[in-house]
């Protein structure tokens, strides 16, 4: 079964294109998505940070019949004790210090929704009792309360961690596990899908296009080459947020290693790196020479060269710019002499 975009006017396809994006590896886990999201099965995501665990939560949520309801996160990280149960069921005016109103919890406000639980793995083992008793029924009081509140809400969590290594350390229970492992999916890490990256890159560009109201730039081989040979352990969270750095602070038409950040160039591999840029530094001549070849045949014609080459009459004015080729007649053709091949 191969994944189709949904006709569905809350669908945002260019959240999905931050998956796809030529890669075998998430074309297969889209389809595994498009198959489960209609049925209320907990689904569990796996994966390193950055990969986009929250953000195929909710596309999930979005191809699911519960689509025009909430979609309520929590992370689970930064919440404990008293403060994960006040978060996940609310409580009553005066139940504590502080309580000056009642609060509805984020179970009530997922209700007919979906709720999804980030870093779960984080959750101390108390809180992890007081969600199993939940997912029984999905009944619970408000902290202070008598009432009984009943939800219907659909369960996603994500986690970076190997919860069977934290079973055996005794720092996840193994029944709330399958609870919430009904259906695991996993994000493969950005370097076993480098194929998408380029394509990614072009993405992130024209989404800051519009934010920012700013020309996206083009983006030069060697820049590309040098993105590819990146391991990226912050995955498409650390790619997305580069290329947005890159982008505000880049003035010009074209992104090249110069306007890449020290700071990143620091982390990447010196001997590879310039074995990159050797072959960038090919690349160039042989572009340069076979222009000059054919400009000298065409006795300086932009036009017939071009259709020589293959190339429009506007990919040789700029490729003309970029090695500083200055046409000329037959056996004038050449170059500045600080860039001479």
């Amino acid at each position: 079964m191969k994944f189709k975009y949904p006709k569905k006017q809350y669908y945002q396809k260019s959240i999905t294109l931050e998956f796809i994006l030529e890669c075998d590896s998430m074309i297969s886990v889209m389809e595994i998505i498009s198959q489960v999201a209609r049925y209320d099965v907990n689904i569990l995501l796996l994966g390193e940070s950055g990969t986009g665990k929250e953000m195929l939560a909710k596309i999930i949520h979005m191809l699911s019949p519960r689509a025009a309801n909430p979609f309520v996160p929590i992370n689970c990280g930064v919440l404990s004790g008293l403060m994960f149960e006040d978060k996940l069921f609310g409580h009553e005016k005066g139940a504590f210090t502080g309580a000056i109103d009642r609060k509805e919890g984020s179970l009530e406000l997922a209700d007919k929704g979906t709720l999804f639980l980030d870093e779960v793995s984080e959750l101390p083992l108390q809180n992890q009792v007081d969600f199993l008793r939940v997912l029984e029924d999905f009944r619970f009081t408000r902290i202070g309360g008598n009432e009984t509140i009943e939800v219907d809400i659909r369960i996603i969590s994500a986690t970076n961690k190997d919860l069977k290594e934290e079973i055996r350390r005794e720092r996840f229970r193994e029944d709330l596990f399958y609870r919430l492992q009904v259906v695991p999916v996993y994000l493969p890490p950005l370097r076993e899908r480098k194929k998408a990256i380029p394509k990614m890159v072009e993405h992130f560009l024209e989404q800051f296009e519009l934010t920012y109201k700013k020309t996206k730039p083009a983006v030069t081989q060697e820049v590309t080459d040098i993105f590819l040979q990146y391991e990226w352990p912050g995955n498409v969270r650390e790619l997305k947020n580069l290329v947005e750095r890159i982008f505000i602070l880049n003035e010009g038409d074209c992104i090249r290693y110069r306007n890449l950040p020290p700071d990143f160039l620091d982390n990447l591999n010196v001997s590879s790196l310039q074995d990159i840029r050797e072959l960038a530094e090919v690349r160039k001549e042989a572009e340069g020479k076979a222009i000059i070849r054919a400009l000298e045949h065409t006795g300086g014609d932009r036009d017939m060269a071009a259709e020589m080459l293959k190339i429009s009459p506007r990919t040789l004015r700029y490729k003309l710019r970029q090695y500083r080729i200055r046409p000329g007649g037959k056996g004038e053709t050449g170059f500045f002499s600080e860039n001479r091949f």
